[in-house]
Formats: structure tokens, sequence, C-alpha cells
């Protein structure tokens, strides 16, 4: 199980040195800051934003990122060299080796968030968002609430690729229907 967790996190936190502009990013943090915020209350003492980055397919220069909140007791071995504050959040950038994006927040002070206590937690939200090489987003996930997504993004002026193909089911995830309406 240990192996398994360990291979998933060193996925979910591979660096991808793709650059993304200043004010894409940060709305995409932020849609998934409003998503999470209207389905339950975030602690900001005691949970981590971490905003990872991906080489996708790198003949297609594409790149995702991967945006999740983790509390401490969680966390273990994510190697990060810094911490940063976002709308009042505490962010790190896992694995991160791209000055350009550190450069796209606030640092603060360094605090070491791996302070496993407990038994993994696969209780965690995450989005995984894919962009081709002129910004455009050209795939969401979880799928499920792909269209929850994509409302939020567009409200946040992001573009989305024609490639882009939406996915929808015939019973919406129940987060979308209260996001939605």
């Amino acid at each position: 199980m240990k192996k398994i967790l360990l291979i998933i996190l060193i996925f979910f936190f591979t660096f991808n040195k793709s650059a993304i502009k200043k004010q894409d990013l940060h709305n995409i943090i932020k849609g998934y800051i409003e998503y999470i915020s209207k389905k339950r209350k975030i602690d900001n003492k005691n949970e981590i934003l971490a905003v990872t980055f991906h080489d996708q397919i790198k003949e297609k220069s594409e790149y995702s990122i991967d945006i999740a909140f983790f509390k401490p007791e969680f966390m273990e071995g994510i190697q990060y060299k810094d911490v940063y504050i976002f709308e009042g959040y505490k962010l790190i950038l896992p694995d991160n080796e791209c000055k350009s994006i550190e450069k796209m927040f606030k640092k603060v002070t360094y605090e070491n968030f791996n302070q496993k206590k407990t038994t993994i937690n696969d209780d965690f939200e995450n989005w995984h968002i894919v962009l081709n090489k002129r910004d455009e987003i050209t795939f969401l996930s979880p799928i499920p609430i792909s269209g929850c997504m994509k409302s939020i993004l567009m409200n946040k002026k992001l573009k989305f690729s024609n490639s882009y193909e939406d996915i929808t089911f015939s019973n919406p995830s129940p987060d979308c229907i209260q996001l939605t309406h």
C-alpha cells in the first residue's frame, strides 16, 4: 500500500517546466478555491494548498496543473523548498524547479508540513487541468464535475481549446447541481 501511495505521489508531484501566464494560474487556483469553499468550509490555518505542474505529452507541448488542499497530518515526504501565501491560504509548489512559477506568489516563512500522524486520507479533492502551448484548456478532471469546473473557469476568463470535448452525464454530480443552480 505504501508503494502505491508513493508512486501516486511521485506522479502527482512531478514537475513541468512549461510556463503559464500569472493571471491564468491565479484564476485556476481561485476557481478551485471557489469550488471547494462552496462545498465545505476551508480551514486556511490547517489546510495547505498544493499546486503542481506536469509535462503531459511533450510532442503536443501540453502541460497540466494539479491543485488540492492537504492537511499536514496526512502529508509525508512531500518535497518543497518554500511556502507562499495566496488569497490567505498557505501554498506549496512540490518538486518545483521553475523560478518563474515561484515569482507568481508571495513567499512567507518556511514551515514543515510533512507531519503525518494518521493513516492515508483519500478524502481530498483535486482538480487536474491540461493546457496546450497556447494556454488553452484541453481537458478537465475529475470528469463527473468537469462541467462545473468549465463553468467556473469560463467565468474566470480562461480559454478552452477547440479540441476540448465536453463530457456530460445523465446524472450530474450533486456538487455540480449545487454550484450551478
